[in-house]
C-alpha cells in the first residue's frame, strides 16, 4: 500500500473514530424513588440518574421532592452520588419523571423524590436569587430580573438554541411578574417554562444548601430542536395535558433528548377526583416517546405558547418543551 492510500485511510479512521466518541448536544438521566426515608429516597434516585446518564459527566443535578422529604438529609443522599454543588431543586406536590407521577398517592404526596442529572456538549448555567422583602410589592419582578441579568451573559454568548426552565418560590399571582421581570433583562425573546414550589415557606435547594424564598433558573444552549407547548384551563384535563406534549413534540420526529413538563397543582387535585391521574401520565408518556422525562406539579406554571410569544405566567396549566437531538 502507498504512503498517500494508507495516510488517507488512517485519515478517514481518525474521522469515524471521532464521529464515535462525539457527545451528544445533550445527555439526560432521571431516577425517581418512594422510598420514605428522605436520605435513602435521595440516594436511590441519584444511582437511577447517574446510571441512566451513562458515562457522561454530570453538568447540573436537580431535584423535586415531596414537601416533608425537602430536608438536608434528602440532599445527602443525592450527594452520595453527585457533587453536592451540582445539586439544585425544590417542592412540590408531586414530581414526574417517566416512571410515573406518584398517581397512587393522592393530591398532594407523602413519599416521592425525583433525580435530573444533565450532561452533554449543551451549555447549561444555573443561577439562583431570593424574593427580598426590601424590594416590597415588586419583589417577584425584582427577583426575576436579578436572576435575568445573572443569565444575560451566557444568554448573549451561547450559540444554537436556547432555553430557560425556572423552578422555585412562586405561586399563581406572583410567577407572572417573575417572569416578566426574567424577560425584561433578557430583551424578551428567551423561551422559557416552569413551575412554582410554593410561596411563603417553600424549600428550595440552591447549590446543595435548603434554603426558603429562592428561585433557580437554568438556562441549556447547544445544537438541539426546541419545542414548546402550553394548554389549560377547564374541559377534559387529559385531553389539555395531551395538547401541551403533543405542541412540544410533534414537529420533530424520533425520540427527544429531555421532556420537560410543568403541571398545575390544582389540576392534579381535580385529576385525583376523577380518578384520571393515571390516564393523565399515559398520556404524557406515550408523546414524549418514551424519552427521558422531567417535571412537577407545582403551585403555578410559566410557560410560552410559541418560540415567537413571551412566557407568560399562568394557572391551571400544562407548560412543556422538548428538546431534540439536531
Amino acid at each position: 500500500m502507498n504512503r498517500k492510500l494508507w495516510t488517507g485511510l488512517l485519515g478517514a479512521l481518525v474521522a469515524v473514530a471521532s464521529m464515535a466518541q462525539a457527545e451528544p448536544a445533550l445527555v439526560a438521566g432521571t431516577g425517581a424513588s418512594t422510598l420514605a426515608d428522605a436520605k435513602a429516597a435521595g440516594a436511590e434516585a441519584a444511582k437511577l440518574a447517574k446510571a441512566a446518564l451513562g458515562g457522561t459527566a454530570p453538568k447540573l443535578i436537580v431535584v423535586f421532592a415531596a414537601r416533608k422529604q425537602l430536608t438536608p438529609e434528602l440532599v445527602s443522599g443525592v450527594a452520595e452520588v453527585f457533587e453536592k454543588a451540582l445539586i439544585s431543586g425544590c417542592e412540590g406536590y408531586a414530581s414526574l419523571t417517566a416512571t410515573g407521577n406518584f398517581a397512587d398517592q393522592g393530591h398532594e404526596i407523602k413519599n416521592g423524590v425525583s433525580v435530573l442529572a444533565l450532561g452533554g456538549q449543551a451549555g447549561v448555567k444555573s443561577v439562583a436569587d431570593v424574593v427580598r422583602k426590601e424590594d416590597g410589592k415588586d419583589g417577584f419582578a425584582a427577583c426575576g430580573q436579578r436572576l435575568g441579568e445573572q443569565l444575560k451573559a451566557a444568554v448573549g454568548a451561547a450559540t444554537g438554541s436556547k432555553l430557560i426552565f425556572t423552578f422555585g418560590n412562586q405561586h399563581v399571582g406572583s410567577n407572572q411578574p417573575f417572569v416578566e421581570g426574567l424577560l425584561k433583562a433578557l430583551g424578551g425573546n428567551v423561551p422559557v417554562v416552569g413551575a412554582a414550589a410554593g410561596g411563603g415557606s417553600a424549600k428550595e435547594i440552591v447549590k446543595g444548601e435548603v434554603v426558603t424564598g429562592a428561585n433557580v433558573a437554568v438556562l441549556i444552549s447547544g445544537n438541539f430542536k426546541l419545542g414548546l407547548g402550553l394548554c389549560g384551563g377547564n374541559g377534559d384535563l387529559v385531553a389539555k395535558a395531551d395538547e401541551s406534549l403533543t405542541k412540544a413534540v410533534k414537529a420533530q420526529p424520533g425520540k427527544p433528548a429531555l421532556v420537560l413538563v410543568f403541571d398545575c397543582g390544582g389540576r392534579r387535585g381535580e385529576l385525583f377526583k376523577q380518578k384520571k391521574l393515571a390516564d393523565e401520565f399515559a398520556t404524557i408518556s406515550a408523546v414524549a416517546r418514551e424519552a427521558p422525562l422531567f417535571g412537577f406539579y407545582g403551585g403555578g406554571e410559566i410557560g410560552t405558547a410559541a418560540l415567537a410569544e413571551p412566557a407568560k405566567g399562568v394557572g391551571f396549566s400544562v407548560a412543556s418543551a422538548a428538546l431534540f437531538e439536531e
